[in-house]
């Protein structure tokens, strides 16, 4: 219930897709793209594309860049900011 509240909070607030979301979702827990993809269900080259997607609709370049927003906008959605 708590995972899908923040990947639900991630896809509002970047206009993410799910898989996206997800994705990110799992970058935040501090996974590697490879642990992603046998969590997923998909390759690690799979992981790699969504994240290029997300990075690009986060404006950032780096995982850490874009954990620390997805954190940030998870903390105020469940804050009900």
């Amino acid at each position: 219930e708590n995972d899908a509240s923040a990947i639900e909070a991630l896809i509002a607030a970047f206009r993410l897709t799910g898989r996206e979301a997800e994705v990110l979702y799992w970058v935040i827990r501090g996974k590697t793209n490879r642990d992603i993809g046998d969590i997923l269900g998909t390759s690690p080259r799979t992981v790699h594309k969504h994240l290029e997607h997300v990075f690009e609709k986060l404006g950032v370049e780096t995982r850490t860049a874009a954990a620390s927003m997805a954190m940030a906008k998870i903390r105020a959605a469940s804050e009900g900011a």
